[in-house]
């Protein structure tokens, strides 16, 4: 079975809210990117819109990162 996922990056959080509503996703936060900006994230079926906020990240860094979209996979894999 080939597994197919749309993955793409919106411009704001605004745009991404807009998104899920659309598509009757939520909006969930992913964790800090490497920079620090938190990254959120909403998937409908095999399509998941993504967007860095620009603001730094509300919750406290971990001592060890790992990137966000590794356990975004995981939790869409069948």
């Amino acid at each position: 079975m080939t597994a197919v996922c749309d993955l793409r990056e919106l411009a704001t959080l605004a745009e991404l809210r807009t998104w899920a509503r659309a598509h009757g996703a939520r909006v969930r936060y992913l964790g800090p990117t490497l920079e620090g900006r938190p990254l959120y994230a909403a998937t409908r079926g095999p399509t998941t819109r993504v967007v860095v906020d620009p603001r730094p990240d509300p919750h406290p860094r971990p001592l060890v990162w790992h990137s966000p979209l590794e356990r975004l996979t995981t939790a869409i894999t069948p």
